[in-house]
């Protein structure tokens, strides 16, 4: 009986993780933004691939002596900085001092500022402020960031395609289709004999240890 009970737990537990769907996420994608003596290099951001989730890196390639950048960034899109409801960054330099141990001298010091927006991030178009002080001279840049939906939805018909009952059906996706079923019902049947023989040699095992 227990040895009968091990192999139907057997084969339940191989089915269950047969059937077990995958499970997908959104992979988060950084921009760089590089900031420069003249400005911002990418100008505007619109390229469709940034989306919900993905972060923005802020890095100080300007080595003008006596220069910082500090970036803001209008998160609640109302137009204006406020600095309870923006991200803005410490100021950037285009180096940080180190020690001999290769530690930051300043704590502070950075060369580079991420901003990531989060998974349900409002769509739309966010400005930014890029604030370059150089010898007590204060030049300010200001772009904008469009945020796309981060959709995971399967394409659709397109406009002039027939779907549903009464559409000629594609043979070839009929039979990858049918392909595709065989294989799982051949990988099945191959799973439960697997667990039958185990069964039978169980049983076949046990009636020896009585007799003995």
């Amino acid at each position: 009986m227990g040895g009968s009970r091990a192999v139907l737990m057997v084969g339940l537990f191989l089915l269950a993780s047969a059937s077990a769907p995958l499970a997908s996420s959104h992979t988060q994608q950084t921009l760089t933004v590089i900031l420069v003596e003249d400005g911002v290099v990418s100008g505007n951001i619109t390229d469709p691939a940034f989306v919900q989730g993905n972060a923005l890196w802020f890095r100080m390639e300007d080595n003008t002596e006596n220069t910082t950048m500090k970036v803001r960034l209008d998160i609640d899109q109302d137009g204006v900085f406020n600095a309870s409801n923006d991200f803005e960054s410490t100021d950037l330099v285009h180096e940080c001092e180190l020690n001999e141990t290769g530690a930051l001298v300043d704590e502070d010091c950075a060369v580079s500022a991420t901003y990531a927006f989060s998974m349900n991030a409002t769509v739309g178009t966010y400005a930014f402020w890029v604030h370059r002080t150089s010898n007590e001279t204060e030049t300010v840049w200001n772009h904008t960031v469009a945020v796309h939906k981060d959709v995971h939805e399967e394409e659709g018909p397109t406009p002039g395609d027939c779907f549903g009952a009464g559409c000629p059906v594609d043979q070839s996706d009929v039979t990858t289709e049918t392909s595709t079923i065989a294989n799982v019902e051949d990988s099945l049947l191959m799973v439960l004999m697997g667990v039958s023989l185990i069964g039978i040699a169980l049983m076949l095992a046990i009636p020896k240890k009585e007799e003995e």
